[in-house]
């Protein structure tokens, strides 16, 4: 897993393992395979994709979407969409 610390203006798509700790204007998309680590924060909206791992430590201006990767949720997002309810996002405190 490769350690980010470096501001990014627009959106991306993860094609590597992350941990991030800068921040991001736009739209994440972690893909099928992927892990990421926010610590930062996205201006816009985190897609995870189904097989997809996240942890999410950081901010979320826009909406968290979980399509049915593994999500756990211990900062915060300004919209939460849980849409497989066999992989329901992971709240800690």
């Amino acid at each position: 897993m490769d350690d980010l610390n470096v501001n990014i203006d627009g959106s991306i798509v993860l094609d590597r393992d992350v941990r991030f700790f800068g921040s991001i204007a736009g739209t994440v998309t972690v893909p099928a395979g992927r892990r990421f680590e926010l610590h930062g924060s996205i201006g816009h909206d985190l897609i995870v994709e189904k097989g997809a791992a996240v942890i999410i430590r950081g901010t979320i201006h826009g909406k968290l979407i979980n399509k049915g990767g593994d999500v756990v949720l211990s900062g915060s997002a300004g919209h939460i969409q849980d849409l497989d309810p066999t992989r329901p996002i992971q709240k800690e405190a």
